[in-house]
């Protein structure tokens, strides 16, 4: 075998064991020890709503986990929601709250909107918003 080749293959060797096994500390994209959030509720239904109405809600939550708890994004599916989180780390048992603003202009019938929260958590938290969305400048075509 080539020298070359043995110096690859024992490269990929010592790249794939995993950091835990030797003693590696490991921590998420963000830096810091993973740690828990916990929300009242991950969903809320607007109702039914006039397109253009501007809609609020606040989405409560705890850090149950050990560590601070720093959420670096808070992104809607679409550029009709609109999320606003703490940008100051949230101590261990301590809550803060996800805002959230929808603009329903434009829009018509059945929306469901989600929003992606990325923290120092082990895994992203999808919230959800509901509303049915009347609009009288567009009119839905429906098959009886």
């Amino acid at each position: 075998m080539k020298p070359v080749t043995l110096f690859i293959l024992i490269i990929l060797f010592y790249s794939c064991l995993n950091p835990k096994k030797q003693g590696i500390k490991t921590e998420n994209k963000i830096g810091s020890a993973f740690t828990q959030i916990e929300f009242d509720t991950l969903m809320h239904d607007f109702g039914v709503v006039k397109a253009g109405e501007i809609l609020l809600f606040s989405f409560p939550f705890r850090n149950s986990g050990d560590n601070d708890l720093i959420i670096s994004k808070a992104e809607g599916d679409c550029g009709c929601v609109d999320a606003k989180f703490p940008v100051e780390a949230v101590k261990p048992g301590e809550k803060g709250a996800i805002e959230i603003k929808f603009d329903s202009s434009g829009m018509i019938g059945k929306q469901l909107k989600t929003i992606e929260i990325q923290s120092n958590s082990k895994e992203p938290k999808q919230l959800i918003i509901f509303a049915t969305v009347e609009n009288d400048l567009l009119q839905l075509n429906s098959k009886n």
